[in-house]
């Protein structure tokens, strides 16, 4: 009896949960991947996840070829291209790993009514659904409750696949960028090692920083975060794997303070928590969670055009807000600081459309997740689960000067300040004519002044915000 495994995001072979409960069952087993084109015309992604994905996809059809085995690529609408794979095979079962998106549960319901039994597995987060509840039965919306059962709760731990055949089935190219419809953008660099061989150097090079994580993560010019979201995104390596891996290094250290592998984790419980968010909560993806905040009228992009285009291009002249949306643009990823502070700012200061700002982040973040980024954006725009409050408003000057406190990393990414003096380099705009000079930066033309000022907006904000809560 042939099985065929649908391979969709979790792309490796070990602890793909799917894959392992096949073979399990099954001598003969299909593991199977459909790039649907379509899909890539229509929704809105980018040049760094797109790049990631593919590089990713082909080490995983390589280093299953390299064992004896197979990944079977097809071209085309996904629920066609499944009915007719198990059509040629005579399939008598289709196995697959659960996602939690809108787009993904829709698809996903159509594969269940295919002529075939389907058997479907939890793989991308630790719990999903309605695995944690309040007592009372129902979802979470405050983390700090949820993540205490999070912890408490058993885990599951990776598995090895079994043995298993694939048989000799038509195989399609996998396509280039070009024909996806994607170029490389201007002055882009790309850093990353996609794949799994690149998850596990990742992994590896975090156990050596992960025990002063707490200590370290929000220092934007230090190198102290794991960089393992594009991994987890696309599955390169599972979940199971990376907490156990930080369980076996606090083990490893029992006389030591570890808890700064307990706050990396805690990462692993807020990816958990914006999952069950977005499965329990859908309506989050075009509204604002909070009920109360729901009227409240943003800018378009449209009609911010100047503002839109200074925060996407890092030049609104708050140098620490730039140098983030300036690493953005070039590398497809954002220290976690900086994802808060820009975002917030985007709000408190510019009042952009959170729809706009999660559209570019969906196009621009090489990690780019559904879940994390509604979940991420709502809270720093005071409208969503368990969020900042709204009269509580980042500085975008105080928080350079406390995460990057020598301009280390403002001067890395905006490298006209490159030069200004330590005592300028968070309020350029502040400097005589003589420090622009002797700086090689005049402001307002090597560099602007700021868009807005920050202590009118910040009182704009929370004027409206409380507006919105009387209305």
């Amino acid at each position: 009896m042939t099985a065929i495994v649908w391979i969709r995001r979790s792309l490796r072979e070990y602890d793909n949960t799917a894959l392992v409960e096949a073979s399990k069952e099954h001598e003969e087993v299909i593991p199977f991947y459909v790039v649907d084109e379509e899909y890539f015309s229509e929704a809105s992604l980018g040049y760094p996840r797109v790049k990631f994905w593919r590089e990713s996809l082909i080490e995983l059809k390589e280093s299953l070829q390299d064992s004896g085995q197979d990944l079977v690529v097809r071209k085309g609408k996904t629920i066609k291209q499944l009915r007719k794979i198990i059509g040629e095979t005579g399939a008598e079962e289709l196995y697959f790993n659960r996602d939690y998106s809108s787009y993904a549960r829709q698809r996903d319901e159509e594969a269940m009514e295919l002529d075939v039994d389907v058997k479907t597995f939890k793989d991308i987060v630790m719990f999903e659904k309605e695995e944690i509840l309040t007592n009372s039965g129902t979802p979470y919306k405050v983390y700090t409750y949820y993540s205490k059962k999070w912890f408490k709760k058993e885990k599951g731990r990776p598995q090895k696949v079994e043995d298993y055949e694939v048989p000799e089935i038509e195989s399609n190219n996998i396509p280039d960028l070009k024909q996806l419809g994607f170029e490389r953008p201007n002055d882009f660099e790309w850093n990353w090692s996609p794949g799994r061989k690149g998850g596990l150097e990742r992994l590896e090079a975090f156990k050596d920083k992960i025990m002063d994580y707490d200590e370290d993560r929000d220092y934007a010019w230090k190198d102290a975060t794991s960089r393992l979201s594009p991994h987890l995104k696309f599955g390169t390596v599972s979940i199971r794997e990376v907490f156990w891996e930080a369980e076996r290094i606090k083990a490893r250290n029992p006389n030591e303070d570890t808890s700064g592998v307990k706050t990396w984790q805690e990462e692993l419980a807020w990816r958990d928590f914006y999952f069950q968010m977005l499965y329990n909560f859908p309506e989050s993806r075009e509204e604002a969670l909070q009920e109360q905040f729901r009227s409240i009228d943003w800018r378009q992009k449209s009609e911010a055009r100047d503002l839109w285009e200074a925060w996407i291009n890092g030049r609104t002249g708050f140098p620490f807000v730039d140098a983030g949306m300036r690493q953005l643009k070039k590398t497809g990823w954002m220290h976690n600081r900086l994802r808060m502070v820009v975002t917030s700012f985007a709000c408190k200061d510019l009042w952009l459309d959170w729809h706009d700002v999660h559209d570019y982040f969906n196009e621009n973040f090489v990690d780019a997740e559904i879940a994390s980024m509604i979940g991420g954006i709502q809270w720093a725009y005071s409208i969503g689960t368990d969020a900042q409050p709204y009269f509580r408003v980042f500085n975008p000057w105080t928080q350079g000067e406390k995460y990057d406190p020598d301009g280390e990393y403002i001067r890395k990414w905006v490298p006209e300040l490159e030069d200004v003096q330590d005592e300028y380099i968070h309020r350029p705009h502040k400097m005589n004519q003589i420090a622009q000079r002797e700086s090689d930066c005049i402001i307002g033309e090597d560099y602007p002044r700021p868009v807005v000022d920050h202590d009118e907006r910040r009182e704009e904000a929370v004027k409206r915000f409380e507006e919105a809560r009387e209305d």
